[in-house]
């Protein structure tokens, strides 16, 4: 592996239903430019979409936070979501795009660091699905949470997008008390749920996909900070990692959010001959006012804190396997940071 630094919808849909891999192949078609982006305030300007519309992306995923949200009234919801889909640049964006999916983090979920306890979770994905215009027939419709996956892109050449849901299942976190106060650990709780745990060792174990996009709206490597993160369950941040190391998925990482800051980290894994890498952009709209110190000793930079989103360049045309660029970048492309796999 090798790392370098540096300083409404229009969608395509081409549904074929497989049991046993991804819920949906959504498409034939090649896809090798993939952005991704999240804390995205309807009520703030919004600075980037031109700037992503120029990296012609393939598809484009949010990962939380697409719009602040922090209600249990319907009517609430429907109107801040109507409000980010009236964002002219954000309208010219989506409609330019071929693909288009995502998931939650807490804000859009409607309550700030909320778990399972939230009672509105059936509509808040209920409006989440009318923003991304999730189709009717989509398998995740019919169970709870909104974990999904999708297929991009013909045999050899198959882009799978693993779509965690990090909220709906996740158990309590306590808060300690003071001027900093810090998420302590929940050792015996879960993130993801009994169920969803059991569709994700289906999908890690299928060879089919050739690049995996792992989408955790919360970060799974950076372990050190005293916010939300996997390492507030370290059974279930154990439990992800031998999973990997069991089924040992082909160039797999991580993309996250969450943060009001941008950063790239990497975890090694016994028993998987690769590092895990998480790429974190955040935000579109809301990023730290100033920095401060946070330890983050698993990352390969320091943190970014201007409005940023994430690009994932994937080279086909290696005859050994595809080359993998994910870079942090900002407005007019400008780029922070960037790995290559």
């Amino acid at each position: 592996m090798k790392y370098l630094l540096c300083g409404y919808v229009l969608l395509l849909w081409s549904v074929n239903v497989v049991a046993g891999s991804a819920d949906t192949v959504v498409t034939d078609r090649v896809v090798s430019r993939i952005a991704f982006g999240s804390c995205n305030s309807q009520d703030k300007p919004q600075p980037l979409w031109s700037s992503i519309q120029e990296e012609n992306p393939d598809l484009w995923i949010w990962t939380g936070d697409n719009i602040y949200a922090d209600t249990e009234e319907p009517d609430v919801f429907r109107e801040k979501y109507d409000r980010q889909l009236a964002k002219t640049d954000y309208s010219r964006f989506i409609n330019s795009v071929p693909f288009l999916t995502g998931i939650w983090d807490d804000h859009d979920y409607g309550s700030n660091d909320g778990g399972s306890e939230y009672p509105a979770k059936h509509l808040a994905k209920q409006e989440m699905y009318r923003f991304l215009a999730v189709p009717e027939n989509d398998p995740s419709r019919s169970r709870d949470g909104v974990y999904r996956s999708y297929d991009y892109g013909p045999p050899k050449q198959r882009v799978r997008v693993i779509l965690l849901d990090t909220r709906w299942f996740r158990d309590s976190l306590e808060r300690t008390q003071g001027k900093e106060p810090t998420y302590t650990t929940n050792p015996d709780g879960t993130v993801l749920g009994a169920d969803q745990w059991r569709w994700l060792e289906q999908q890690l174990s299928d060879p089919e996909p050739d690049v995996t996009v792992l989408v955790s709206s919360i970060q799974v490597v950076a372990s050190e900070h005293r916010f939300e993160k996997w390492a507030n369950f370290p059974n279930e941040q154990s439990r992800l990692y031998s999973l990997l190391a069991k089924t040992k998925p082909a160039n797999l990482f991580v993309i996250s959010g969450d943060r009001h800051a941008a950063e790239i980290s990497t975890q090694k894994i016994d028993g998987w001959e690769k590092s895990l890498v998480d790429v974190t952009s955040s935000g579109l709209t809301n990023t730290w006012s100033q920095p401060f110190p946070e330890v983050n000793s698993r990352a390969l930079g320091p943190k970014i804190i201007v409005n940023n989103y994430g690009l994932i360049q994937i080279d086909w045309n290696n005859s050994e396997q595809p080359l993998i660029n994910i870079a942090i970048r900002g407005v007019n492309r400008a780029e922070y940071q960037s790995i290559d796999l």
